[in-house]
């Protein structure tokens, strides 16, 4: 049965610029109505596109004990990646894009709830569905300012392995602009290149990286607050000393670290030139929760250690105070990528995992 719902699943296009209307519909056709109060968190997103959270719960109560967390958007994928919405089986892996994330653990959940007597839940149990996490965790944040999620046990699905994830590191994300005077290139020294002042800036970047890698935390791998120059833009023609130079740096904050760090660290690096940083996002780290009741659970019935993950996941943004983990089928190294797959036989397992943590936990 997984099988056959994460290949539905997988043949709705879902990449984060398109509608996730189709997937949370999908998803909800397995819920008895009756049974589960559902409540949806609609919005726009600044293209105009409908976008959806949902909230489900069976018995109808305000307080889970045990939620389920899944996000319903993909990244996007190579064109010539021919069969990325037309999932296959072959040598007992499944293909397609959002096969490894996270559609997978959703199947998984979906086909769970399928052996599940609702009428015999003692505990309430809750299915939320979140869009554009692909795109900075934006359904999450959504539904956490409305208060909307609360349970004392929490599972977020990513691909981890089938190993229970404890913590997680955040994100941050900036663009520094640096400013020079455009001249002829013939007569450069009318002018001030923003990009060779730019190139100077990435050096000390690359310093402050190796300053935020002195301090460890050897749960992680790597065990320090990573940082990495992705893009540089630059210049407006070849024949013109460049008037500016934008640089996108990003970094992974691991848990306990002040988050201003970082921060405080670019700053100081563009002392001395004329350029401007411009914080875009900082999401914190998942800290792990006091409480490891879950944790204990989790690790027994799947025979797999706890652990932590360099990624940043909608853990950060959901824990409102119960024990939350982050556990799915599949490995993050083949995801986000053409060809992305998960295995039939961890779906499987999969399923019946969150089938005993539910009985466990709700009934």
């Amino acid at each position: 049965m997984v099988e056959r719902i994460l290949s539905d699943l997988v043949a709705i296009p879902s990449v984060s610029a398109l509608s996730n209307v189709p997937v949370v519909n999908y998803a909800l056709s397995f819920l008895n109505s009756e049974a589960w109060k559902i409540r949806r968190f609609p919005y726009t997103d600044a293209a105009g596109t409908a976008k959806l959270n949902v909230v489900a719960m069976a018995p109808k109560r305000a307080r889970a004990e045990l939620a389920l967390v899944c996000h319903t958007d993909t990244v996007p994928f190579d064109p010539g990646w021919a069969d990325a919405v037309n999932p296959s089986i072959r040598g007992g892996k499944l293909f397609g894009r959002g096969s490894c994330d996270v559609k997978g653990y959703l199947a998984c959940v979906l086909a769970a709830l399928q052996k599940i007597d609702c009428v015999r839940l003692k505990k309430p149990l809750a299915l939320v569905l979140t869009a554009d996490e692909e795109i900075g965790c934006v359904g999450a944040k959504y539904l956490a300012r409305k208060k909307a999620v609360r349970a004392r046990y929490t599972i977020v699905g990513e691909p981890t392995e089938l190993r229970p994830v404890r913590g997680g590191k955040g994100y941050g994300l900036a663009e520094i602009v640096v400013r020079g005077t455009e001249a002829h290139s013939a007569f450069p020294g009318s002018g001030r290149s923003a990009i060779f002042d730019a190139a100077r800036v990435v050096s000390r970047l690359e310093r402050v990286a190796k300053k935020l890698a002195t301090r460890k935390n050897r749960d992680f791998d790597p065990p320090y607050t990573t940082l990495n120059v992705g893009l540089i833009h630059g210049g407006s023609a070849k024949n013109i000393v460049a008037g500016e130079c934008r640089i996108t740096v990003e970094w992974r904050p691991v848990p306990g670290q002040d988050p201003a760090w970082a921060v405080k660290l670019l700053r100081e690096a563009l002392a001395g030139f004329d350029a401007k940083l411009e914080i875009k996002r900082i999401d914190p780290p998942f800290e792990p929760s006091a409480a490891h009741g879950l944790a204990d659970l989790l690790e027994g019935i799947s025979g797999n250690a706890c652990t932590t993950v360099s990624f940043g996941t909608e853990a950060a943004h959901l824990n409102a105070g119960g024990e939350i983990l982050v556990f799915g089928p599949g490995v993050m190294t083949v995801a986000h990528k053409s060809g992305e797959f998960v295995r039939v036989a961890d779906l499987r397992k999969c399923a019946a995992y969150l089938q005993a943590v539910i009985e466990r936990i709700c009934y």
